[in-house]
């Protein structure tokens, strides 16, 4: 009965305060409508998550997310990686609160409607506080064992979701990496056609001069030259990367002139070689010491002459003149020699006869493309000097003539003296810096020979030249005659080069999207399996109900009020303490109520209420 007064509020007894409970329950069908919603819900949330992760490791195998690039720019390094770090703890701080959510409630809902030991409920509902509480309940089986799977089930699933957490922030990121891309840039060309036109207007002194210190200058200094090959450089080093470049490498051919005539006058050297048709070749130079290279003026007249006015034909190349050792037949070196006497300096010692041979050296050359490094303006590939393979000496009958081989065979005589004299009763041979450096390009030494002559010893040749060897080192001396006249610029008597273009392929630093395999895809499938086996998927019935959906501090006090069975056992106890509380509530409990039952019932309070106190656990049958 309830009591009331004017000082008072209302207070039900306990039998009243049950029967009121009762008196307005839900509909049973809607609520197991709404669990069988809960059951889907969280069913599909779970393996949504295992799909993305499975999307994920296939975009990990297969790199599409690399697809995703970004500038490296400050903002992006700074900005980005920040953002899609806190997008992906919020999205699965979200998404994992969700998913314990539902399924601890369900998990605890199905778990009522079984037929357990009150132990083993109180340690399952134990063990979903947190990840600590249930390695806790865990640790409590193994001296009261009430329910390993459960707990172990639980834990596995709070463990996962902990898992999630720590790894969700690695899954995607922004990572840097090396690309490149391909753009145009302008460049100044290595090599220029069409210079026979106005080469007396070249200060070639000053060109060949600078010669024989191209050798001594440091890589970054000689840009635009590799051993015997020209190239075009770019007009700006901002960039990193590799370009594609032209590069012109020039070759020689060195053949022996034939049919020699020749005559000694005032010191000089004449000679005349008559190459067929009647075409002559004149030469004329001062008598050279043994083992020497000179390059000598020549003059090319016939019917096949062509080149600016003046007489001087352009076309046979560079011409030597060399007295060292070659490789010839006897019976050949007395058609091509031409012996020179050096009277003896030492009274009563024979004068030495130095055999002297003419020699024709034709340029050409060959414009391919070579791989450049912009930041070096070096050649990574460089351009290998191929000369032609010949160990013997050939006699020349013709050669190939180009619109530039004329410019070096009109330059190269124009060197300056090297300072090293050579005197004889009517004259005085000096070779040229050129000659030195061509010399030294050999292995001939002329500071050797000077001192040789000083020191009143007798010429004598010991140097044995190959034509390949001469043709390379003639090849490169044409290469950097070329190079230097176009690095002085036209002020200082040389040429202007052309500008051209180049494609770069530009190294740059880049952000793009990369997948992390972390543990996280097992994760999501321990949590999935986990999940079915806590809600019983496979083993549920929508024709029962827990009396009550939780089991809380509320929900256990109205158990142990409505429950005689409980509090008989529970009041046993002496010492209430967990292993004690655990002990005694090893009995076998049925907290569940029959649908059907309930729908005939009609859910009416009277039938409830008209209950006499002894039958009160017909609600909790254990």
């Amino acid at each position: 009965m309830s009591t009331t007064d004017s000082n008072h509020p209302v207070v039900l007894s306990p039998r009243t305060w049950f029967a009121s409970w009762k008196a307005h329950p839900k509909n049973p069908s809607q609520n197991a409508a709404d669990g069988s919603f809960s059951a889907r819900t969280c069913y599909v949330l779970h393996g949504v998550l295992v799909l993305i992760h499975i999307v994920l490791v296939v975009f990990y195998i297969s790199h599409w997310e690399h697809r995703v690039t970004l500038p490296f720019t400050p903002t992006n390094n700074d900005f980005w990686p920040v953002v899609l770090s806190a997008s992906l703890q919020a999205f699965y701080t979200v998404y994992t609160a969700v998913l314990l959510f539902l399924t601890q409630r369900l998990a605890m809902s199905r778990t009522l409607v079984r037929r357990l030991k009150l132990t083993a409920i109180h340690d399952i509902s134990g063990a979903w506080a947190g990840l600590g509480a249930a390695l806790s309940s865990v640790w409590r089986q193994t001296y009261i064992p009430a329910s390993w799977w459960m707990t172990s089930a639980v834990t596995a699933y709070l463990a996962s979701i902990s898992v999630l957490h720590v790894t969700s922030s690695t899954l995607l990121q922004f990572q840097t990496f090396n690309t490149s891309t391909v753009t145009s840039i302008p460049t100044v060309l290595g090599w220029r056609d069409g210079l026979e036109t106005n080469i007396y207007d070249f200060n070639w002194e000053i060109i060949i001069a600078y010669i024989p210190a191209v050798n001594q200058l440091p890589g970054l200094v000689t840009a635009g030259l590799s051993n015997a090959t020209v190239y075009d450089i770019p007009q700006t080093n901002s960039i990193f990367g590799l370009a594609t470049v032209n590069t012109t490498t020039i070759t020689s051919r060195c053949g022996l002139l034939p049919n020699i005539t020749y005559s000694v006058d005032a010191g000089i050297l004449q000679a005349n070689s008559s190459i067929g048709n009647g075409n002559i070749l004149s030469m004329g130079a001062s008598l050279p010491w043994s083992d020497q290279i000179q390059v000598i003026p020549s003059r090319y007249q016939g019917r096949e002459s062509t080149g600016p006015g003046s007489g001087v034909v352009l076309d046979p190349g560079v011409v030597l003149m060399v007295s060292t050792l070659l490789e010839i037949e006897p019976s050949v070196q007395d058609e091509l020699a031409v012996p020179i006497i050096w009277e003896s300096r030492v009274w009563g010692v024979a004068s030495p006869v130095v055999k002297v041979y003419f020699v024709q050296c034709s340029l050409s050359a060959v414009t391919t493309e070579a791989v450049l490094d912009i930041q070096t303006n070096s050649l990574q590939n460089p351009v290998a000097i191929s000369q032609p393979s010949t160990q013997s000496w050939e006699i020349t009958n013709q050669w190939t003539s180009n619109d530039w081989q004329g410019v070096i065979t009109y330059a190269l005589p124009k060197s300056i003296g090297s300072g090293y004299n050579f005197f004889y009763p009517d004259g005085i041979s000096e070779p040229s810096i050129t000659d030195e450096y061509i010399m030294s390009l050999l292995g001939l030494n002329l500071t050797a020979e000077y001192y040789q002559y000083t020191s009143d010893h007798p010429p004598v040749s010991t140097f044995v030249l190959s034509p390949d060897k001469l043709g390379a080192a003639i090849a490169q001396v044409a290469a950097q005659c070329m190079w230097i006249a176009s690095q002085i610029g036209i002020s200082n008597g040389g040429f202007q080069l052309g500008d051209g273009m180049a494609y770069v392929n530009e190294d740059m630093l880049a952000l793009r999207l990369n997948v992390g395999l972390s543990f996280a895809i097992s994760a999501s499938v321990i949590m999935m399996v986990s999940a079915l086996c806590l809600t019983r998927a496979f083993h549920t019935s929508n024709d029962s109900q827990a009396s009550i959906a939780h089991t809380g501090a509320l929900q256990l006090m109205w158990l142990g009020h409505h429950s005689a069975s409980v509090n008989e056992v529970l009041e046993d106890v002496e010492h209430p303490t967990e292993t004690n509380l655990r002990r005694a509530g090893m009995i076998d409990v049925y907290f569940a109520k029959t649908i059907v039952d309930e729908d005939e019932l009609g859910g009416s309070s009277d039938s409830l209420s008209g209950q006499n106190d002894d039958s009160r656990d017909d609600m909790m049958r254990y």
